[in-house]
């Protein structure tokens, strides 16, 4: 059962598909038309690409790596990157290299062609409106035989056009105060324009087009594509962008150096100062002791000069540089300033939180150069800078403790040390000592010396941290729109939306718009179809024509053979619908028309008393007495019966006046004596009866019909009619009902003849 009713909805769709098929070939025409116009006015974009690659040189002693100074790593960095390349600020900056604030076009055609490089326009804004500072408008330029004439258009209703007779001079428009120039010779054939917005749109424009993206996800290689209409424009914005991005890193890459310059060149300056005043107190010594003994100098000298002491300096390097980072961290004047962390520092995690920190610094700093103190991203950079300097301040404390843990162990085994020359003379002693802080602080002068070189070597280098793969090229298959395709999308679309229209209007319908689905859901047998009647005529069927109407009447006379029960002598034919406008008077008059033409006697009885119609069908000028015999006993039958003036054989008995009472007059004693007299009279009684949805005046006449005939329309009766039908036969309200389905388009009703209706 299922599989039957989808091969019906399948069929249903063909057919609806087949009935509309010029819907389907003006949407494709329509649609075509529109892509044709399209592809002809809109300028064709094309894909601009280019790839980088980050540079990650091995770490070395003098860590000159520009990304490691930025604390870049792996393919975390690369991540990091991707989010760079495509912000705001490093487009901003991009555009106003360029200055591609405005964009200048010309006519080509039914195109605007984009200009660059060399544009035939350029416009100073000398004094805008309010609105003009706001909103994005366009300034058009065509050339006159008088002169230039001048528009500007600013949404949809605000437009103006002067007429100038040299562009240099300043020109008051709607949009304010403009002046233009012309850097060359202006076409009088083609119209030239400079579309403007707010900076925050171009840019925004711009960053929407732009794709940044890893090549892979371990990989470091980066590409960066956009898409527009001008290519040249693309090539030189995604170089401007890599040289932009190069530039900015070099930038905070020697911001980091030149802070770290300063402190190291400020310690330099006190450490100098503090080796001094000990090469001095040496020399003091030494003259007042009058020490001169070589051999007793060298001895004293490589004791000095042990293990114990050299780890000694060391950690006495390691804790001024400590100290010095702490008291840079809680200066409050410093608080957004970069710290210097290529100082030397021996632990690793300290070391690694100064590089992290500086990171997150020069990402605000970045950020700051196109954003405000009060930018959400920069009070949450803000709160992030903070938790990490009380960690490093944390860490600082560990570390500190740790160095002076090892200089006690150290102070002890120096200890033994000096036991070891207890025993020499005072002036031994106390030379000792005095050597041994000179060279603490020369050990210390010299490795801050090292540093300063190193540090300046970073400064110098200029290796950028991007290195360009593929140069910034059109690629000459990403044209957009194509013309097949367009004209394949608007083909698919020219079919699409047909049939939507048609899927709308069927789930709307809620009529009966399928012959085989009405014939499978009624429980009774369908006498026949009816085509719709061209000629708008009531009467179908005439003696001696051949019209499709006329034969599918024929048809439902030789199917009543087989429906009417064989006892039935003269029957009594009922003909009915279940609303208004179904055309059950049509289908009873010209039932009637047709038995007629066989020979037969045939009378025809308007019983729809609420609504008569036969003498309008027939063009009679009586309206008949038949509620005139129901309702007075001295009316005979022979006073109601008229001829059709149709056929001879047809008689009609019309409704007459209408009464008040017409459900209570159906129920008399003379209806059946008025039927009884017409069965002795006449071979077939066709009786046009009311709705029976709408009155029950036709379910009282039942009791003296042999059968019904039910009438549908085709596109016009709801299709819960049927269901209505169903319900009625089942509860036997009505006997020997079948059923007649009107108004079928011709080529639904499945026959082949020509001709007329």
């Amino acid at each position: 059962m299922e599989n039957k009713s989808n091969e019906i909805d399948v069929r249903k769709i063909l057919r609806i598909i087949v009935e509309h098929w010029w819907w389907f070939v003006l949407g494709v025409a329509a649609c075509t038309m529109l892509g044709v116009a399209y592809y002809l006015r809109k300028a064709p974009q094309w894909t601009t690409d280019a790839s980088v690659v980050l540079r990650q040189k091995e770490g070395s002693g003098t860590s000159l790596d520009a990304l490691s100074m930025l604390g870049l790593s792996g393919n975390r960095a690369a991540e990091d990157e991707v989010v760079v390349l495509s912000s705001r600020g490093l487009l901003y900056q991009a555009i106003d290299a360029l200055n591609l604030w405005d964009a200048p076009s010309k006519r080509g055609g039914l195109r605007w062609e984009g200009e660059f490089r060399h544009p035939a326009l350029t416009i100073d804004y000398l004094s805008l409106t309010e609105d003009a500072q706001i909103k994005p408008f366009v300034v058009k330029v065509k050339p006159t035989k008088k002169g230039y004439k001048v528009k500007t258009k600013m949404g949809f209703f605000h437009r103006s056009t002067t007429r100038v007779t040299d562009l240099s001079e300043p020109i008051e428009t709607d949009i304010g105060t403009i002046r233009i120039h012309a850097n060359r010779p202006l076409s009088p054939d083609t119209t030239y324009r400079v579309a403007h917005s707010r900076r925050e749109l171009v840019v925004a424009g711009y960053q929407k087009k732009l794709s940044v993206t890893l090549h892979k996800k371990e990989s470091n290689i980066i590409h960066i594509s956009t898409q527009s209409p001008v290519p040249e424009r693309d090539k030189a914005l995604l170089h401007q962008m890599i040289e932009q991005y190069n530039l900015n890193a070099i930038v905070d890459k020697n911001m980091l150096a030149t802070n770290t310059a300063a402190f190291i060149d400020e310690r330099l300056d006190i450490i100098t100062k503090e080796l001094g005043e000990a090469e001095e107190a040496v020399s003091d010594y030494k003259q007042q002791n009058n020490i001169a003994d070589i051999s007793t100098q060298a001895n004293l000298f490589l004791h000095a000069s042990s293990a114990e002491q050299r780890a000694m300096a060391e950690i006495e390097t390691q804790l001024s540089l400590v100290e010095y980072i702490d008291e840079f961290l809680r200066d409050d004047t410093k608080r957004n300033s970069l710290i210097p962390s290529n100082i030397g520092l021996s632990d690793a995690s300290l070391a690694s939180g100064l590089t992290e920190y500086n990171a997150l610094q020069l990402q605000r700093m970045r950020i700051l150069r196109t954003a405000t103190e009060d930018n959400p991203v920069i009070e949450q950079m803000n709160a992030q800078l903070a938790s990490m300097r009380e960690n490093i301040i944390e860490t600082i404390g560990s570390v500190r403790e740790s160095l002076k843990i090892r200089q006690r162990n150290l102070q002890a085994q120096d200890t033994k040390f000096n036991r070891q020359i207890q025993n020499a003379p005072e002036q031994q002693r106390e030379y000792v000592r005095v050597v041994r802080q000179q060279q603490i602080k020369e050990r210390l002068y010299v490795f801050l010396y090292e540093k300063r070189e190193e540090n300046a070597l970073m400064l110098a280098a200029t290796a950028t941290p991007a290195k360009i793969l593929d140069m910034p090229q059109r690629d000459v298959k990403s044209q957009s729109p194509k013309l097949t395709k367009l004209l394949l999308l608007c083909i698919i679309l020219g079919l699409l939306i047909p049939a939507a229209i048609l899927y709308i209007l069927v789930l709307f319908n809620d009529t009966i718009d399928d012959v085989k689905e009405y014939e499978r859901r009624i429980k009774a047998p369908l006498l026949g179809q009816l085509v719709q009647n061209s000629r708008n005529a009531h009467i179908a069927i005439h003696e001696g024509e051949s019209t499709v109407s006329a034969e599918l009447f024929r048809l439902i006379r030789t199917n009543l053979r087989f429906v009417l029960p064989k006892e039935a002598k003269n029957p009594v034919i009922l003909v009915t619908s279940s609303i208004n406008g179904e055309g059950k008077s049509y289908v009873s008059c010209n039932t009637a028309l047709s038995l007629a033409i066989l020979g037969k006697k045939v009378v025809l009885v308007g019983m729809d008393i609420r609504k008569p119609m036969l003498t309008t069908y027939f063009g009679l000028k009586t309206k008949g007495h038949l509620t005139d015999y129901l309702a007075e006993p001295d009316v005979t039958v022979d006073d109601i019966i008229v001829a059709s003036g149709e056929h001879k054989n047809l008689d009609l008995i019309p409704c007459g006046t209408i009464p008040p009472n017409p459900a209570e007059l159906l129920q008399t004693e003379r209806v059946e004596e008025l039927f009884a007299e017409l069965r002795k009279r006449y071979d077939y009684i066709i009786v046009d009866t009311a709705p029976v949805a709408l009155v029950s005046d036709t379910y009282q006449l039942d009791r003296i019909a042999d059968m019904t005939i039910y009438v549908s329309r085709y596109k016009y009766t709801p299709s819960e009619m049927i269901d209505y039908l169903n319900n009625m036969i089942d509860q036997k309200r009505m006997h020997n009902v079948a059923c007649v389905l009107n108004g079928v388009k011709g080529l639904r009703a499945g026959y082949g003849y020509g001709g007329q209706q």
